[in-house]
Formats: structure tokens, sequence, C-alpha cells
């Protein structure tokens, strides 16, 4: 009896901490923080004095947070839906380049989408090929987003 009662404690503490991620990191000056590492809204990271960690979120908001002595709050989202897929395509856009193992294809067109807009570079990245063209216009976008939110 006491083996069951173990074993649904610990699947419910498995399944409480399995949140889904809020934000997805663009760049980071904190050792420990890497690109493309997953973080829900509320957690505390530990970001050094001088240091920084510019954060996505799934709506293409972009939040960059300053280290402090103690703990930094990762913000609360203004939407309340996590979308699975767009977390996907946001550790794509942030992840290392692939290596192609075959020749690209001729031909190939990129959806017509307006690359200055958060949805437009989503939609592209998702084509087999556009990866490339959409992480180009992804950086553009977060150096955008990180220039108006300047003081």
């Amino acid at each position: 009896m006491r083996s069951v009662v173990l074993g649904a404690v610990a699947a419910i503490l498995v399944a409480g901490g399995a949140h889904a991620a809020d934000f997805v990191v663009v760049s980071s000056t904190e050792p420990g923080v890497a690109r493309g590492q997953e973080f829900a809204a509320g957690t505390p990271i530990q970001i050094a004095p001088g240091k920084s960690v510019v954060l996505i979120d799934t709506a293409g908001q972009v939040v960059r947070l300053n280290g402090a002595a103690g703990p930094v709050v990762v913000p609360r989202r203004q939407y309340a839906s996590v979308n699975e897929d767009r977390v996907a395509v946001l550790k794509m856009l942030v992840g290392p380049p692939r290596v192609r193992r075959a020749a690209p294809g001729l031909g190939k067109v990129c959806p017509d989408a307006d690359m200055t807009a958060f949805d437009g570079i989503v939609t592209v990245a998702q084509v087999d090929g556009c990866l490339t063209t959409a992480r180009t216009a992804f950086e553009a976008y977060v150096d955008k987003a990180l220039v108006s939110t300047r003081p």
C-alpha cells in the first residue's frame, strides 16, 4: 500500500513539473543560460550584474532581462495560451544551423509572407529549405524589437 501511495505522489509531482515553456532564450551574456533554453513565466533566473538574457514568447514579444544581485523573474505572459508548435519553431530559429545532407531542391520557393512580422517569419521557418531565410528575418525582428524597447 505504501508503494502505491508513493507512486501516486511521484506521478503528481512529475505531472506538476511538466509545464509548457512560455519563453525561449534568443541570446545571453550569462554563461549559465544557453541560447534555445526554455523558461516558464515566473521562473527565477540567476543573472549576474552586467549580464543580460533576451527572451521571446510564442506571440513574438521580445524581453531583455538585466542581471541583478538576486534572481531575476521571467515575466508573466500577456497571452493565456502556449502554442507548443511555436515553441518548437522558436527553438529551430535560435538553434545552430543544420548541415544539409542532400543538394537543395531546385526551384524551391519560400512562401510569400511579411518577413518583418513574427507570424510571417514563423510561417516561412516551417517550410523545408526556408529556415535560413527565416533566421535572417528573425534576427532582424529581434534587433528591431530590442531597439524599440530601450528607454
